[in-house]
Protein backbone atom coordinates (compact mmCIF):
# COMPACT_ATOMS: atom_id res chain seq x y z
CA UNK A 1 0.00 0.00 0.00
CA UNK A 2 3.35 2.59 1.07
CA UNK A 3 4.87 1.70 -2.43
CA UNK A 4 1.31 2.21 -4.55
CA UNK A 5 1.01 5.68 -2.61
CA UNK A 6 4.52 6.92 -3.26
CA UNK A 7 3.93 5.95 -7.71
CA UNK A 8 0.97 7.69 -7.13
CA UNK A 9 2.20 10.76 -5.12
CA UNK A 10 4.46 10.59 -7.97
CA UNK A 11 2.59 10.21 -11.16
CA UNK A 12 0.40 13.26 -9.95
CA UNK A 13 3.93 15.58 -9.68
CA UNK A 14 5.15 13.76 -13.81
CA UNK A 15 1.27 15.29 -14.76
CA UNK A 16 1.68 18.87 -13.18
CA UNK A 17 5.56 19.17 -14.52
CA UNK A 18 3.87 18.43 -18.00
CA UNK A 19 1.29 20.55 -17.52
CA UNK A 20 3.34 23.31 -16.80
CA UNK A 21 5.78 22.97 -19.86
CA UNK A 22 3.19 22.79 -22.16
CA UNK A 23 1.67 26.22 -21.11
CA UNK A 24 5.19 27.52 -21.17
CA UNK A 25 5.34 26.04 -24.99
CA UNK A 26 1.98 27.56 -25.32
CA UNK A 27 3.26 31.07 -23.84
CA UNK A 28 6.48 31.10 -26.03
CA UNK A 29 4.85 30.15 -29.24
CA UNK A 30 2.15 33.12 -30.76
CA UNK A 31 2.01 31.17 -33.77
CA UNK A 32 0.13 27.87 -32.60
CA UNK A 33 -1.36 29.98 -29.68
CA UNK A 34 -3.36 32.60 -32.09
CA UNK A 35 -1.29 35.44 -29.61
CA UNK A 36 -0.45 38.44 -31.71
CA UNK A 37 3.57 39.53 -32.45
CA UNK A 38 4.20 43.11 -31.10
CA UNK A 39 4.57 45.23 -33.73
CA UNK A 40 7.45 45.96 -35.42
CA UNK A 41 9.35 49.16 -34.85
CA UNK A 42 10.90 49.92 -37.39
CA UNK A 43 10.39 53.83 -39.72
CA UNK A 44 6.47 53.67 -40.63
CA UNK A 45 6.22 53.90 -44.50
CA UNK A 46 5.92 57.66 -46.06
CA UNK A 47 2.67 57.84 -47.96
CA UNK A 48 1.98 57.62 -51.73
CA UNK A 49 2.28 61.32 -52.95
CA UNK A 50 2.77 60.70 -56.25
CA UNK A 51 1.24 62.92 -58.69
CA UNK A 52 0.02 60.21 -61.02
CA UNK A 53 -1.99 58.80 -58.01
CA UNK A 54 -3.64 62.06 -56.49
CA UNK A 55 -6.73 63.04 -56.73
CA UNK A 56 -8.48 66.43 -55.62
CA UNK A 57 -8.94 69.62 -57.18
CA UNK A 58 -6.64 71.92 -58.46
CA UNK A 59 -6.68 75.52 -59.32
CA UNK A 60 -3.56 77.17 -62.06
CA UNK A 61 -3.41 80.37 -63.19
CA UNK A 62 -1.75 80.37 -66.58
CA UNK A 63 0.15 83.03 -68.53
CA UNK A 64 1.85 82.55 -71.95
CA UNK A 65 2.05 83.02 -75.80
CA UNK A 66 -0.57 82.60 -78.25
CA UNK A 67 0.18 81.95 -81.83
CA UNK A 68 -2.20 81.77 -85.01
CA UNK A 69 -1.07 79.72 -87.63
CA UNK A 70 -4.08 80.90 -90.17
CA UNK A 71 -5.53 83.77 -92.05
CA UNK A 72 -8.83 84.96 -90.90
CA UNK A 73 -9.50 86.30 -94.78
CA UNK A 74 -7.87 85.88 -97.84
CA UNK A 75 -7.68 87.99 -101.34
CA UNK A 76 -5.44 86.93 -104.09
CA UNK A 77 -6.08 90.43 -105.68
CA UNK A 78 -5.06 92.57 -102.52
CA UNK A 79 -4.12 91.34 -98.76
CA UNK A 80 -5.19 88.96 -96.10
CA UNK A 81 -5.72 89.46 -92.59
CA UNK A 82 -4.39 87.78 -89.50
CA UNK A 83 -4.86 87.43 -85.74
CA UNK A 84 -1.38 88.46 -84.33
CA UNK A 85 0.75 86.59 -82.00
CA UNK A 86 0.07 87.59 -77.97
CA UNK A 87 0.77 87.30 -75.05
CA UNK A 88 -1.92 85.48 -72.78
CA UNK A 89 -3.35 85.65 -69.32
CA UNK A 90 -5.98 83.27 -68.36
CA UNK A 91 -6.84 79.88 -65.34
CA UNK A 92 -8.10 76.90 -65.07
CA UNK A 93 -9.99 74.74 -62.64
CA UNK A 94 -9.77 70.97 -62.22
CA UNK A 95 -10.80 67.85 -60.34
CA UNK A 96 -8.44 64.52 -60.58
CA UNK A 97 -9.94 61.31 -59.38
CA UNK A 98 -6.95 58.37 -57.95
CA UNK A 99 -7.12 56.12 -60.92
CA UNK A 100 -6.13 59.17 -63.52
CA UNK A 101 -8.85 60.45 -65.14
CA UNK A 102 -10.05 64.16 -64.60
CA UNK A 103 -12.11 67.33 -65.79
CA UNK A 104 -11.57 70.67 -65.91
CA UNK A 105 -12.48 74.24 -67.32
CA UNK A 106 -10.12 76.78 -68.97
CA UNK A 107 -10.40 80.19 -69.85
CA UNK A 108 -7.75 82.25 -72.07
CA UNK A 109 -7.54 85.68 -73.39
CA UNK A 110 -5.40 87.64 -75.74
CA UNK A 111 -4.75 90.76 -76.29
CA UNK A 112 -4.11 91.12 -80.03
CA UNK A 113 -4.09 92.89 -82.95
CA UNK A 114 -5.27 92.31 -86.25
CA UNK A 115 -2.53 92.41 -89.06
CA UNK A 116 -2.76 92.79 -92.67
CA UNK A 117 -0.94 90.23 -94.81
CA UNK A 118 0.49 91.06 -98.24
CA UNK A 119 -0.79 89.39 -101.81
CA UNK A 120 -0.39 91.21 -104.67
CA UNK A 121 -1.53 94.76 -103.65
CA UNK A 122 1.11 97.52 -104.56
CA UNK A 123 2.03 100.30 -102.20
CA UNK A 124 2.25 101.14 -98.84
CA UNK A 125 -0.08 99.92 -96.16
CA UNK A 126 -0.80 99.76 -92.13
CA UNK A 127 0.69 95.94 -90.93
CA UNK A 128 -1.61 96.66 -87.68
CA UNK A 129 -5.58 97.18 -88.18
CA UNK A 130 -6.35 97.87 -84.49
CA UNK A 131 -7.51 95.32 -81.78
CA UNK A 132 -8.27 92.27 -82.08
CA UNK A 133 -9.49 90.29 -78.98
CA UNK A 134 -9.12 86.84 -78.15
CA UNK A 135 -11.45 84.97 -75.99
CA UNK A 136 -11.71 80.95 -75.24
CA UNK A 137 -13.29 79.06 -72.95
CA UNK A 138 -12.99 75.60 -72.81
CA UNK A 139 -14.31 72.48 -70.90
CA UNK A 140 -12.21 68.89 -71.38
CA UNK A 141 -11.48 65.34 -70.02
CA UNK A 142 -7.95 64.50 -68.64
CA UNK A 143 -6.15 61.73 -68.50
CA UNK A 144 -2.12 61.27 -66.81
CA UNK A 145 -0.57 59.12 -68.71
CA UNK A 146 1.33 57.80 -66.02
CA UNK A 147 -1.62 56.43 -63.26
CA UNK A 148 -0.63 52.63 -62.82
CA UNK A 149 2.80 53.22 -60.90
CA UNK A 150 4.40 55.94 -59.00
CA UNK A 151 5.62 59.00 -61.18
CA UNK A 152 7.52 60.68 -58.84
CA UNK A 153 7.15 64.72 -58.97
CA UNK A 154 6.34 64.60 -62.65
CA UNK A 155 2.91 64.28 -64.41
CA UNK A 156 2.26 64.37 -67.75
CA UNK A 157 -1.17 64.64 -69.29
CA UNK A 158 -3.43 64.87 -71.99
CA UNK A 159 -6.70 66.62 -72.73
CA UNK A 160 -9.70 66.78 -74.95
CA UNK A 161 -12.28 69.05 -75.30
CA UNK A 162 -14.21 71.94 -76.87
CA UNK A 163 -16.07 75.22 -76.05
CA UNK A 164 -16.20 78.62 -77.34
CA UNK A 165 -13.71 81.30 -79.22
CA UNK A 166 -14.93 84.63 -79.22
CA UNK A 167 -13.15 87.35 -81.48
CA UNK A 168 -13.74 91.04 -81.04
CA UNK A 169 -12.40 93.46 -83.45
CA UNK A 170 -12.12 96.95 -83.37
CA UNK A 171 -10.13 97.99 -86.44
CA UNK A 172 -8.98 101.16 -88.12
CA UNK A 173 -10.36 100.53 -91.41
CA UNK A 174 -13.15 98.48 -93.15
CA UNK A 175 -12.10 95.32 -93.52
CA UNK A 176 -14.12 92.12 -94.57
CA UNK A 177 -13.85 90.54 -91.00
CA UNK A 178 -16.10 91.42 -88.18
CA UNK A 179 -16.99 90.38 -84.31
CA UNK A 180 -17.23 86.07 -84.41
CA UNK A 181 -18.50 83.55 -81.78
CA UNK A 182 -17.71 80.21 -82.93
CA UNK A 183 -17.19 76.95 -81.41
CA UNK A 184 -13.64 75.41 -80.47
CA UNK A 185 -12.16 72.49 -80.11
CA UNK A 186 -9.11 71.60 -78.17
CA UNK A 187 -6.33 69.26 -77.50
CA UNK A 188 -3.29 69.78 -75.13
CA UNK A 189 -0.29 67.73 -74.16
CA UNK A 190 1.52 69.40 -70.43
CA UNK A 191 2.91 68.16 -67.49
CA UNK A 192 2.99 69.16 -63.78
CA UNK A 193 5.29 68.90 -61.28
CA UNK A 194 4.73 69.81 -57.52
CA UNK A 195 7.16 72.51 -55.59
CA UNK A 196 6.53 73.05 -52.40
CA UNK A 197 3.96 72.00 -50.17
CA UNK A 198 0.70 72.49 -52.19
CA UNK A 199 2.39 74.48 -55.02
CA UNK A 200 2.74 72.97 -58.30
CA UNK A 201 4.41 74.10 -61.43
CA UNK A 202 2.45 73.41 -64.62
CA UNK A 203 3.86 73.19 -68.46
CA UNK A 204 1.25 72.74 -71.64
CA UNK A 205 1.01 72.94 -75.34
CA UNK A 206 -2.30 73.58 -76.64
CA UNK A 207 -3.96 73.60 -80.04
CA UNK A 208 -7.56 75.37 -80.34
CA UNK A 209 -8.92 74.45 -83.63
CA UNK A 210 -11.88 76.68 -84.93
CA UNK A 211 -13.46 77.62 -88.47
CA UNK A 212 -13.62 81.47 -88.96
CA UNK A 213 -16.50 82.55 -90.86
CA UNK A 214 -16.14 86.36 -92.79
CA UNK A 215 -19.87 87.68 -93.05
CA UNK A 216 -18.19 90.20 -95.77
CA UNK A 217 -16.83 87.79 -98.02
CA UNK A 218 -18.37 84.55 -97.47
CA UNK A 219 -15.57 82.67 -96.84
CA UNK A 220 -14.65 80.30 -94.06
CA UNK A 221 -11.03 79.45 -93.17
CA UNK A 222 -9.85 76.38 -90.48
CA UNK A 223 -8.00 78.45 -87.25
CA UNK A 224 -5.18 76.63 -86.11
CA UNK A 225 -4.09 78.64 -82.71
CA UNK A 226 -1.21 77.14 -80.96
CA UNK A 227 -0.81 78.14 -76.80
CA UNK A 228 2.18 76.94 -75.20
CA UNK A 229 1.68 78.24 -71.22
CA UNK A 230 3.06 78.22 -67.61
CA UNK A 231 1.32 77.92 -64.70
CA UNK A 232 1.23 78.42 -61.07
CA UNK A 233 -1.34 76.61 -58.94
CA UNK A 234 -2.25 74.95 -55.92
CA UNK A 235 -3.33 71.10 -55.04
CA UNK A 236 -4.93 71.06 -52.03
Amino acid sequence: MIHLAHVTRRGSRLTAAATTVVALVLLLAPGRAGAQEPPATGPALAPDTSLARRGGPEIFAIGGALAPLARLSSDPGSFATQVSSSATVGGTVGWWLPGGLGAGVQVLYAPATLNILPTSFQGPIPTDLGDAGYLAATAELRYRLVSGGPAGVLAPYVALGGGIRHLNFDPIAQLDVQDATDPVGTVALGVESMLMGPVALRLEVRDYLSSFDSSASGESHLQNDVLVSVGLGILP
